[in-house]
């Protein structure tokens, strides 16, 4: 055995602790997260923030694209929701000009009540519910769209939160 080796192998094992602890560590934190979301404690399941704005063109104001500077996303839109919760969308929005579609569809139901929006046109904070009437895999999205009024399209800075409560 040479020198340098028996001088790198203290380095690896330090490494190997340090990945082992942070991996147990981020384990635990999502076990925290999730056993805090089943009892009920912390209904947020994700949270999402961005600045769009729509280019529109021509007579009819007919939208041709969009401006959106980078967005913030984390957690999952999709998640699997029971019976009996409510499902939350929590939004802080800065309308200037068109509506924030908040989106809930049930994945794996496709009769005429599965999928519920919600659009909101005013600037301010607020929270939407809709009550899980069917165990399922969900999705919730929102979106922006234009609505009727003087003036086309969209222009909007949005933050939501997404979960559900008992």
């Amino acid at each position: 055995m040479s020198v340098q080796d028996v001088q790198s192998r203290p380095a690896i094992r330090v490494g190997t602790r340090a990945a082992v602890r942070f991996g147990l560590g981020l384990a635990a934190a999502v076990a925290l997260w999730l056993g805090s979301y089943a009892l009920g404690l912390f209904p947020w399941l994700g949270y999402a923030t961005t600045d769009r704005r729509s280019i529109g063109v021509g007579p009819h104001h007919f939208i041709i694209g969009e401006n959106r500077t980078p967005s913030f996303s984390i957690g999952p839109q999709t998640f699997w929701f029971v019976e009996g919760q409510t499902i939350v969308v929590s939004y802080d929005a800065d309308i200037r000009r068109g509506c924030l579609w908040m989106h809930v569809w049930h994945m794996l139901d496709h009769s005429k009540d599965a999928h519920v929006s919600q659009c909101v046109s005013d600037s301010g904070r607020g929270e939407w519910t809709v009550p899980v009437k069917k165990t399922g895999l969900y999705r919730i999205f929102t979106d922006s769209s234009p609505i009727k009024g003087d003036r086309p399209g969209w222009d909007m800075t949005y933050s939501v939160w997404w979960g559900a409560r008992w």
